[in-house]
């Protein structure tokens, strides 16, 4: 006799930050979260991200590509799949900024937010060009190289942010271009230039959430601002 589906997995809506889009979710399943965890256990970045982005594949009912959206829309993602699927808060150590006491803390995941508003993604270069920017996407997070030293990955970072380059008479997309033509195009920027390009990038969104808490130690009272998916979990 075949085993009875003993639950009804119920849904979900959440909005994807960058597109405005609404999707609906389930929870994630013991399957899942099985993979989540052995890819914790090795704490290899690209295993991690691999399982977090296999999660959001298997637990959102819309036909969507991870690997195409922004890198803080599957952090924000795989927040509110894991809210509704072990529960909607998380207990973080944070240490108090007067006296270091580490506090166990406890975050409330729904809490958590992505502000995309006010990010300007036109860059003027000069009078004749514009370079049209993009949030990273993951399939650039994943390709990244651990043994790249840093100016070697920030400029695969940058590349991956540029998106178009308008010009008085044509669009020109940098996904049509040959990986030595984009780095030479960078090579050419100017340091005001470049400085711009920079501004973009260090103002790309992430999940974050304010937290108030009383040191249990001196007694202090500490807000902190969590950034970025590591510091929920």
């Amino acid at each position: 006799m075949a085993l009875p589906k003993l639950n009804d997995v119920p849904s979900y809506d959440m909005i994807i930050p960058s597109t405005g889009e609404q999707v609906t979710f389930r929870p994630f399943l013991v399957k899942e979260q099985k993979v989540l965890l052995m890819a914790l256990e090795t704490q290899d970045t690209k295993q991690i991200l691999r399982a977090i982005t296999d999660t959001i594949k298997a637990c959102v009912n819309d036909n969507i590509n991870p690997n195409t959206l922004a890198t803080f829309d599957l952090e924000y993602m795989f927040s509110q799949i894991r809210a509704k699927s072990v529960g909607e808060t998380s207990e973080v150590l944070l240490a108090c900024g007067q006296c270091d006491h580490e506090n166990k803390v406890t975050v409330n995941i729904s809490d958590i937010k992505v502000d995309v508003t006010g990010i300007e993604k036109n860059i003027k270069l000069n009078d004749q060009y514009t370079i049209q920017m993009r949030y990273p996407r993951y399939d650039l997070l994943a390709a990244e190289n651990a043994e790249n030293n840093a100016a070697e990955n920030m400029i695969k970072m940058i590349i991956g942010c540029l998106d178009k380059l308008l010009t008085n008479d044509e669009i020109i997309s940098f996904d049509d271009e040959t990986e030595e033509e984009v780095k030479a195009f960078v090579d050419n920027l100017t340091a005001t230039q470049l400085q711009a390009v920079m501004e973009f990038i260090n103002s790309i969104p992430a999940v974050q959430s304010k937290v108030d808490f009383d040191c249990e130690e001196c007694g202090t009272n500490n807000e902190i601002t969590l950034k970025g998916i590591a510091d929920f979990f």
